[in-house]
């Protein structure tokens, strides 16, 4: 257990240090002007101009002794928390959302899948898991347009200051991975029916429901290991569903401080982001350490 704890914070410290070079890279654009109709841009690379950046920065963050202060005067870290507790209300339901949800709705969809409702469901998460969140986030939005010219209340679907401005986004990114942990859920128990203790649990009359129960433990360990899949989906497509939705989280301002190239600003923001996916990472092998046996090998 120890072992994994230690490999993972390893790995999450490379990645890290790979996002802080990957953002030194040189990205000032220089301009040249030869007439009035002819004018080129171009990106110039050095290692000379990419180690001066990484020694500029390192000479800020000691001098600074920390982040320092944003472009509008307040702290750093005290406004970047802003924009993460904001992109938090969208990132934590949607990952419960996946989890739990999806692996109940696979259990589901396994129960059923004789019937024509679990032929109906398997269908349309096949049908809905190939289309793009993004898309689905703009075709939601447009519907809410519609329903709202044919008498549904208006409300505000842009933006980050009502109460319920986090509703759409969670939705657009929960879809995906919700319907990733139903199909694997499904498959997962599908594989366990070959097992020698479900042809017992049969052959002892316990039904269909105790079976599962019984194969929805058994999974525990790859449904768990499923976690940070999800969560990686989650902060990956969670930028441009916040652009997408003028929802001024910290995905969106990410984007923003990268192509403005304010490097200080997107590590505060980037940072958050790679603690949470480590944290899923740790809190996904304690439970499955602790409550799976299975997990302990």
């Amino acid at each position: 257990m120890l072992h994994s704890i230690l490999k993972s914070a390893a790995v999450f410290l490379l990645i890290l240090i790979g996002f802080i070079l990957i953002l030194l890279l040189p990205r000032e654009q220089e301009i040249t002007v030869f007439s009035a109709f002819h004018v080129e841009a171009d990106y110039p690379f050095s290692f000379e101009l990419y180690k001066e950046r990484i020694q500029d920065f390192t000479d800020y963050i000691l001098t600074e002794k920390g982040l320092g202060d944003a472009r509008s005067g307040r702290p750093v870290s005290e406004e970047s928390g802003i924009f993460v507790m904001r992109s938090i209300k969208i990132i934590l339901p949607a990952f419960m959302v996946s989890m739990l949800l999806g692996t109940l709705m696979g259990a589901l969809q396994f129960y059923r899948r004789k019937k024509f409702t679990g032929k109906l469901q398997n269908f349309l998460s096949w049908l809905f898991s190939s289309v793009p969140d993004f898309f689905l986030f703009i075709a939601i939005q447009y519907l809410l347009i519609l329903m709202m010219q044919h008498g549904l209340p208006h409300f505000k679907l842009y933006g980050h200051e009502n109460w319920y401005s986090f509703l759409l986004p969670l939705i657009s990114l929960s879809v995906f991975p919700f319907l990733h942990m139903s199909r694997f859920t499904s498959a997962a128990l599908e594989n366990e029916m070959g097992e020698e203790y479900v042809r017992t649990t049969y052959a002892k009359g316990l039904g269909d429901f105790k079976a599962l129960l019984h194969m929805l433990w058994n999974c525990w360990t790859p449904i768990l290991n499923q976690a940070q899949l999800v969560m990686l989906y989650i902060l990956s497509s969670l930028p441009i569903i916040e652009k997408l939705a003028g929802y001024n989280g910290a995905g969106k301002e990410l984007l923003f401080s990268i192509s403005s190239n304010d490097e200080i600003k997107a590590l505060s923001l980037m940072l958050p982001f790679l603690f949470i996916m480590f944290i899923t990472i740790i809190f996904s092998q304690i439970v499955k350490f602790w409550l799976v046996p299975k997990g302990r090998s």
